[in-house]
């Protein structure tokens, strides 16, 4: 009996490790942040996504490049409205794999020399 209940604790382990996220709904769409300081209304295509944050009107334009189901490379393009120089931002890439997902609730590893954090996002449509 002992053997059997670990095999069968094994094979869920095994199960469950090998799922994987489906990552093909995420590549397109309308997003939020779901961290109440951060509240950037997103409109991702394939290639690009446009981020605007209703509060003080900067809007962050970035190219995207799908390297697997699940990563993508995200490049500054354009900052609108921001009070500060930015110049030194356009151009910097963000490596971003998404780590999980859950309904309409996902989770993105972004890392750079610029951040390193995981940010948790909704998909809205």
């Amino acid at each position: 009996m002992k053997y059997l209940y670990l095999s069968a604790m094994l094979v869920l382990t095994l199960v469950s490790c090998s799922q994987e996220n489906d990552c093909s709904d995420l590549k397109t769409g309308n997003f939020i942040y779901t961290g109440g300081s951060r509240p950037e209304i997103i409109v991702r295509t394939e290639t690009s996504q446009i981020e605007t944050n209703p509060v003080n009107n900067i809007v962050v334009t970035s190219s995207i490049k799908w390297t697997s189901d699940c990563s993508y490379e995200m490049t500054y393009t354009n900052i609108e409205n921001y009070p500060g120089d930015v110049s030194s931002v356009i151009g910097k890439k963000i490596n971003c794999d998404i780590i999980k997902v859950q309904d309409s609730l996902f989770v993105v590893k972004a890392k750079s020399d610029i951040i390193d954090s995981e940010l948790q996002f909704i998909k809205l449509d």
